[in-house]
């Protein structure tokens, strides 16, 4: 297909060249296929209004929008719609600035080409903001420690992508840390003269501000926008190490005001315009937790930040609207420049819980909506070490561009929205919401469970989470969903190898989710039979699949991201494998009679999560072992 445009040179010229690379994009490969003589007119006129308007009568078409990114969504539904001799779409955007934030620093750093992939993802969406969030994964002079052995981004790799999110629409911005989540950064020599704690700054020291200019003298070399992100949150222990003995105690609520004031005054002098996470400014002022606020508070006493320093309340939990008001209240008192963020629900285990992601960001964007909030993003942390493969957000992804563009949701509208931009199949993506609903049925994952990571990672013989799968059907659960899992990865299409994963990971969890239940079973009744059995076929053949399951995982992480960060997946997944081994082999001496008795499974299988506590574990080394890892030092 080839396009000519019409319109005013300004306008051509912002969109000219991502057209020419949208149109080599493998996801539209379909749509264009056959159409190779086909030319169109396309007229392009952008205008201060938020309404996109796409017209096409022939070979004849307009459209109207208010900024390149809106273009690119019109583009997307003309191409989608190519078999129409007459097409029309009217969308209205109900937020300025509409973005994604990818973590790049909790393992995986995600290449220059998969970040380049998820910037043409965002903007045949519609959105214009794409935040990496790099605690120390970026390049900053004079500190060779910064990010060493973690994959860091140089300058020139930013710039690289910089340079290519521009020609979308789409405004990279840099989120940084300029007050807690540095401890990779701290633990270097030479970090003890900064630190309070293990991974927060020591407010108030001039070595500490010096080495803050740098990091944001890099930022402002690297990136085109004058935005950046300061992090500055969940600093709890603020005041309370170093500082402290050095001295002597100070209010939380003045120390952050005052760090506040230091790191604007270096944002002003480098003409840098900063926003931050707005928890530490509640809760050192409340001393409570961060939704913990009362109703109609009074924040007129409050310790507040610079006008200029722009508010982010961060919230990916309440599902009632009531406490996105009540919140948004809060920050109208403490910031002229609100930005909200919500999330997509990747980083609590193996598997993405989108079920929770769609409950509360619906909730949430409603009422963005109503507070008329200017900037919105949808998160896409990585916590406990990137477990979960990234293309597990473009759901999320996908909804908060849904709902920046529609009054009300539509799963219709956004099923097709999905197909559009990222090629894959909605549906299968949220079969994927499954996986941890194994004590749910059909109930919303609200809470957060995530028995697929800790049924994975949990000993066999010791059974840690084996009290729990009582009257439960663990294997009977996750071989239907490898069973429909099967078919997601037949049509699949460029996510082939991410659904060939997660029906691995359910082949797995089918036969070794209630392995120690069985085991314990059989040795409690002396059912020798039942353990050879075990021995020799279902841990070797569980051990087969383990390593595919691996394979598949590194390939994932191969594609998406550098290879830094990898080796610790490597040893958790590894470390399954090599306990599955010496489980056997320890069945084995005990069917000979070498061993008397297995002291592992003398014990009585007790609960893990206490009453009316919800199931859910995300240390990977509270699930491995009733040890604690650092008693092994």
């Amino acid at each position: 297909m080839k396009i000519k445009f019409q319109g005013t040179a300004q306008d051509i010229a912002q969109i000219e060249e991502g057209t020419c690379l949208m149109l080599q994009d493998s996801v539209l490969h379909s749509c264009l296929s056959g159409k190779d003589s086909m030319t169109a007119e396309l007229k392009v006129t952008f205008t201060d209004a938020p309404d996109l308007t796409v017209k096409r009568t022939g070979t004849q078409v307009e459209i109207t929008c208010q900024k390149p990114s809106h273009y690119y969504r019109g583009l997307t539904w003309l191409l989608h719609n190519l078999d129409q001799e007459t097409y029309e779409k009217r969308e209205t955007a109900y937020f300025p600035r509409n973005g994604l934030m990818l973590d790049c620093s909790r393992n995986s750093v995600f290449t220059v080409e998969k970040v380049k992939s998820m910037i043409r993802i965002l903007a045949r969406m519609g959105m214009n903001v794409l935040m990496l969030y790099t605690e120390d994964t970026y390049e900053v002079k004079d500190e060779p420690y910064f990010g060493a052995y973690r994959g860091r981004y140089s300058a020139a790799e930013i710039r690289e992508m910089d340079d290519y999110a521009q020609k979308f629409g789409v405004e990279l911005v840099p989120c940084i840390q300029t007050l807690a989540h540095l401890h990779n950064a701290l633990k270097w020599p030479g970090g003890e003269k900064i630190k309070d704690t293990a991974d927060i700054l020591q407010v108030g020291k001039e070595e500490t501000y010096q080495f803050i200019e740098r990091m944001l003298k890099s930022v402002k070399e690297a990136f085109h926008t004058d935005r950046v992100h300061l992090g500055m949150d969940e600093a709890v222990q603020l005041g309370l190490g170093n500082y402290l003995q050095e001295n002597g105690y100070k209010k939380s609520s003045t120390l952050i005001r005052e760090h506040c004031d230091r790191v604007l005054a270096i944002c002003k002098k480098l003409d840098l315009k900063p926003m931050m996470w707005s928890d530490m400014y509640i809760t050192s002022n409340t001393g409570g937790g961060y939704y913990e606020v009362p109703e109609n508070a009074d924040c007129s006493t409050w310790e507040k930040p610079d006008p200029d320093l722009g508010m982010v309340y961060w919230d990916y939990y309440n599902a009632d609207p009531k406490v996105y008001e009540k919140m948004l209240r809060v920050h109208e008192q403490l910031s002229p420049n609100t930005v909200f963020a919500g999330g997509c629900w990747i980083w609590n285990g193996i598997a993405p819980n989108y079920s929770r992601s769609y409950v509360c960001t619906k909730a949430a964007l409603q009422v963005c909506k109503k507070y008329q909030v200017q900037e919105v993003l949808c998160t896409a942390w990585q916590d406990n070490g990137t477990e979960t493969p990234v293309d597990t957000i473009l759901p999320g992804a996908a909804l908060f561009a849904h709902l920046g563009f529609h009054k009300d949701f539509d799963q219709k509208a956004l099923e097709e929205e999905f197909a559009n931009a990222t090629g894959g199949n909605l549906e299968n993506f949220l079969k994927l919401d499954r996986f941890d609903r194994l004590f749910l049925g059909e109930k919303d994952n609200l809470a957060s469970e995530n028995p697929s990571k800790y049924l994975l990672y949990q000993d066999a013989l010791l059974g840690i989470f084996d009290y729990h799968l009582r009257g439960k059907d663990a294997a009977g659960y996750y071989r239907r969903l490898a069973q429909e899992l099967e078919g997601c990865v037949l049509e699949a299409g460029c996510y082939t190898r991410l659904f060939a994963y997660y029906h691995c990971l359910a082949q797995v969890l089918s036969e070794k989710a209630d392995l120690g239940v069985k085991i314990k079973a059989a040795y409690d009744a002396h059912d020798l039979s039942t353990l050879q059995s075990i021995s020799e076929e279902k841990i070797p053949h569980i051990i087969t699949q383990m390593w595919k399951l691996k394979d598949l995982r590194e390939d994932l992480w191969m594609e998406d991201g550098k290879p830094f960060g990898y080796e610790l997946i490597d040893l958790r997944l590894g470390g399954v494998l090599t306990r599955l081994e010496s489980c056997s082999r320890r069945l084995e001496k005990y069917m000979q009679g070498a061993l008397p008795k297995l002291e592992e499974l003398e014990g009585e299988r007790l609960p893990y999560f206490g009453e009316g506590e919800t199931a859910i574990e995300n240390r990977w080394q509270r699930a491995i072992s009733g040890a604690d890892l650092t008693d092994t030092i």
